[in-house]
């Protein structure tokens, strides 16, 4: 419990202090973040997720909270404006993946597909899957993230999921830290619901990184599981990225350059259009809508881990909604 108000204190406090020097705010960022929003809010979040690993770093291999460290000083320079070009983020995330896979030796080597299994048994195509797919996780995860509570309400979502399989012995892994990081995930949801913080690049590419790592760690103990349960928990924010290099590549736009024509944006737009309410109140009834879509068909998916034609179906599922509902809400939006 004092953990828990020294916690709440310092957000206070910290956030009170950059506003009122102007330090690490939204509106350091660029346009397509701040589209919705008529006031300046704290990119605080990341700083008090890393706190989280040192302050329990018992819990924690030395290397994975070192690279986590350095993932989160990458997305901090965005979020201070520092690092101004995509492709050299981009770039940065390829060397720093690359070097995390290989030293932390996080590989893939079942994915029910006879012949791409073949291949990831080479262990440089394996570190070659391995790194695209945590390409696809941290950009995917920060391009969800634009309205308040997508982000950390999924990530929240898959963390309690994994420590409700956990409990009910689904699965075997280690979860000490778990409580301890979903009481924090929950009281910064908490702050960015009420508008008081947003995680940034820095808190996305952590939660993003770590997040990947557990979960292909806790596959790799359990083969039951069928892998097709890790991409349904995993498939919105990569969905979202590939759904949006192919619009973007077909309308000779940059892939590099954000817009404003991702789904939640389409959604908060209809929303601003529909309903009467402040623009902050919209931004979180967007993200609440999201993941509570994505979380009941997480739910439904975990209480069939093992089968995956009950995996794809759910997949399957979840992919036609996403286009049938963007589609719409993009024709709402052109009319």
């Amino acid at each position: 419990m004092i953990e828990i108000f020294f916690l709440i204190i310092s957000i206070i406090l910290i956030n009170i202090f950059f506003k009122k020097n102007q330090f690490l705010m939204n509106s350091n960022g660029q346009s397509h973040q701040i589209y919705n929003q008529d006031y300046q809010v704290p990119l605080s979040g990341g700083i008090f997720l890393m706190s989280y690993f040192y302050y329990n770093n018992q819990y924690f291999d030395f290397i994975l909270i070192s690279y986590l460290s350095i993932f989160f000083i990458l997305g901090l320079f965005a979020d201070l404006n520092i690092a101004k070009s995509p492709l050299y983020r981009f770039l940065g995330q390829i060397l720093l993946i690359f070097f995390f896979v290989i030293y932390l030796d996080i590989s893939i080597f079942d994915i029910r597909v006879n012949w791409i299994n073949n291949l990831l048994e080479n262990y440089y195509f394996n570190i070659f899957f391995v790194l695209f797919c945590f390409l696809v996780l941290i950009n995917g995860a920060n391009f969800i993230d634009g309205n308040n509570g997508i982000s950390l309400g999924y990530f929240l979502i898959i963390f309690i999921l994994i420590f409700n399989l956990i409990s009910k012995e689904l699965v075997f892994y280690d979860d000490t830290f778990l409580l301890s990081f979903l009481i924090i995930l929950i009281i910064i949801l908490i702050f960015n619901i009420l508008n008081k913080l947003y995680i940034g690049d820095s808190g996305v590419y952590v939660l993003a990184v770590f997040s990947g790592y557990i979960l292909i760690d806790i596959f790799a103990l359990n083969h039951n599981i069928s892998p097709y349960f890790i991409v349904n928990i995993f498939w919105y924010p990569a969905f979202e990225i590939l759904f949006s290099l192919i619009r973007k590549i077909r309308s000779k736009y940059s892939p590099l350059i954000p817009d404003t024509n991702h789904l939640h944006q389409l959604l908060f737009y209809f929303y601003l259009k529909k309903i009467n309410l402040r623009k902050k109140y919209l931004n979180s009834i967007t993200g609440l809508s999201i993941n509570v879509f994505n979380g009941t068909i997480l739910f439904l998916a975990s209480l069939q881990l093992t089968s995956t034609k009950i995996q794809i179906m759910f997949l399957a599922i979840s992919l036609i909604i996403y286009l049938t509902s963007y589609f719409l809400l993009l024709k709402f939006k052109i009319n």
